[in-house]
């Protein structure tokens, strides 16, 4: 899969540079520095399904960027324009902002994707007292749907004991 620059960038509101087929940077208008972008998730299925992330580069904050929701918005637009693939998400735990994290997608879901024929199954998991978030979101015409849920349900009843979020 390689994700179109030019087509992200004509609907963005900061332009992305692009670092590989399926990340891409940008910067706000308050100086904070993003990656944003896709990786190969091969243990939840063999081909076909990505991880998406976004990430503070710097971990630096800065006040609320409504932009950078109309960037993740091109993204995805861009992603589930292409081929039928699957995404997944796992909200990161590091400074236990995941709950806010999924209501983040919980809403852009609500905003954008319903309305764009997009599913999406999105669940909890405890391990050590922590809370993961993790969501799967496809097109309503994936030729696979049933046996993605199925590869999510299980995927989920395995997630505590061997499922390790790769380096992004």
């Amino acid at each position: 899969m390689n994700l179109s620059l030019d087509h992200i960038n004509a609907k963005s509101p900061y332009q992305l540079v692009k670092l590989t087929d399926l990340t891409f940077a940008f910067t706000t208008d308050g100086g904070i520095r993003y990656s944003v972008g896709f990786y190969a998730d091969t243990l939840f299925m063999k081909k076909g399904a990505y991880h998406f992330f976004i990430d503070n580069t710097e971990g630096e904050h800065g006040p609320h960027d409504s932009k950078i929701v109309d960037v993740v918005v091109a993204v995805l637009e861009e992603f589930f324009d292409q081929e039928p693939s699957v995404m997944l998400y796992i909200c990161d735990p590091v400074d236990h902002r995941q709950a806010a994290r999924n209501r983040l997608y919980t809403i852009w879901y609500q905003a954008y994707a319903m309305s764009h024929n997009l599913t999406m199954y999105s669940d909890s998991v405890k391990i050590d007292n922590e809370v993961y978030y993790a969501g799967l979101l496809m097109r309503h015409d994936h030729p696979h749907h049933d046996e993605i849920l199925s590869a999510y349900q299980e995927f989920l009843k395995f997630f505590p004991v061997r499922y390790h979020l790769p380096e992004k």
